[in-house]
């Protein structure tokens, strides 16, 4: 992952009531409707903002991050409100150490802009997801604000439905439920392994 990534210092600026109010999770839960039965992938967990919610409402949910300091906050606040369902899983780069079709459903949030090599993680997410499964990628609209990531940081959605094309990734959905990200649906093309 990037030299962009997010301090781990600064983790709880990841769940404080700013955030609940510009990236509700209720308003993720909606949209992806996360089912008793499924496993889940969090790509780049942090504290667990989403994570937690979505383990609430699944079989399993991996939290994988590049960081072990968010590793951990993770796994305290599960353990503070006693949430048992959720692997923990560092990773150093874009590998995803599971077998093909794994996962359900996986989730990105604000961290493609962070990838170093966003092909190799699309492989990756092609070869871990469900044959009907659905990858879900929020990130930071490709506007100017007076927060987030600068704007050369920031990537517009129409390249990453590019990039994710270009590898037989289909589009399923592009969703307006946030102010200030994207929220883009993914699945599989019929027909590939």
């Amino acid at each position: 992952m990037g030299e962009k990534t997010f301090s781990p210092n600064n983790w709880e600026r990841l769940v404080s009531a700013d955030r609940e109010r510009m990236l509700p999770v209720e308003s993720f839960i909606e949209l992806s409707k996360p089912q008793a039965s499924e496993i889940w992938a969090d790509i780049g967990c942090g504290p667990g903002y989403f994570t937690l919610p979505i383990a609430e409402r699944v079989k399993k949910i991996y939290a994988i991050d590049i960081s072990d300091e968010m590793l951990q906050v993770c796994r305290n606040r599960a353990l503070e409100k006693k949430i048992t369902n959720i692997e923990y899983v560092k990773i150093k780069n874009e590998r995803l150490p599971f077998s093909k079709q794994f996962f359900d459903k996986i989730l990105l949030v604000n961290v493609y802009h962070e990838l170093e090599d966003s092909k190799k993680i699309i492989n990756e997410l092609k070869r871990t997801i469900k044959s009907n499964g659905r990858i879900y990628l929020i990130d930071w609209k490709y506007e100017e604000m007076e927060f987030g990531p600068p704007l050369e940081h920031r990537i517009p959605p129409d390249k990453v439905v590019d990039e994710f094309k270009q590898k037989n990734i289909s589009l399923i959905e592009i969703s307006e439920i946030y102010r200030f990200n994207y929220v883009l649906v993914f699945g599989r093309r019929d027909g590939d392994e």
